[in-house]
């Protein structure tokens, strides 16, 4: 008898268990926003009203596996020249929608996004308010706002704080030129 109980008292963790395995094991995206970065398969949304040689800009997203757990971090915009882009915003600390290409017209134009991490486990959050001023965007070139994070835990045992630093930058596709931040603007913000 006590080894049924002790058997029936381990079924429902085991379940847990596996389910959770096979969850982190899939191909988890956020939303259905494209978790691989492959340009090409991203359709651009169109602000350029059709203008030949529009120049498109590309929010960067990658997906990576972390003690086991697969994790989809991405940028989607949601600001275009101070206008909230069409069902895009932040409803929630786990609901953030945008776009991840936009079609421009040439010229300079201020951007903002949002970063968000989501796991397979269905946690996460999101930081918005990011953004560059009156950056140039040329005709027939190709952009990607790109970003980098840093893990860091702080504070003593039991009172860890987790932090993630996030920073972004706008480059060229074809130069590899970064248009955001100016390297002398930064330079200045860090002295």
């Amino acid at each position: 008898m006590c080894s049924s109980s002790f058997l029936s008292y381990l079924k429902l963790p085991a379940v847990l268990l596996i389910t959770c395995l096979t969850t982190a094991c899939s191909k988890h995206h956020y939303k259905d926003y494209q978790g691989d970065w492959v340009p090409d398969l991203m359709t651009p949304y169109d602000l350029s009203n059709n203008t030949a040689n529009a120049p498109v800009v590309y929010f960067a997203t990658t997906r990576f596996r972390g003690l086991g757990i697969k994790f989809h971090r991405l940028l989607l915009a949601t600001h275009v020249d101070d206008q909230l882009l069409e069902g895009a915003g932040r409803r929630s600390i786990l609901d953030v929608s945008g776009k991840q290409a936009l079609r421009l017209t040439p010229g300079k134009h201020s951007l903002s996004w949002c970063w968000v991490s989501m796991n397979a486990l269905g946690t996460g959050g999101a930081k918005c308010g990011f953004g560059a001023r009156d950056v140039e965007f040329r005709a027939g070139q190709r952009y990607v706002v790109d970003f980098t994070t840093r893990d860091d835990i702080n504070g003593p045992p039991g009172r860890q704080v987790s932090t993630i630093t996030i920073e972004s930058e706008i480059r060229n596709l074809d130069t590899h030129e970064v248009i955001y931040p100016l390297k002398g603007i930064a330079k200045l913000e860090k002295e």
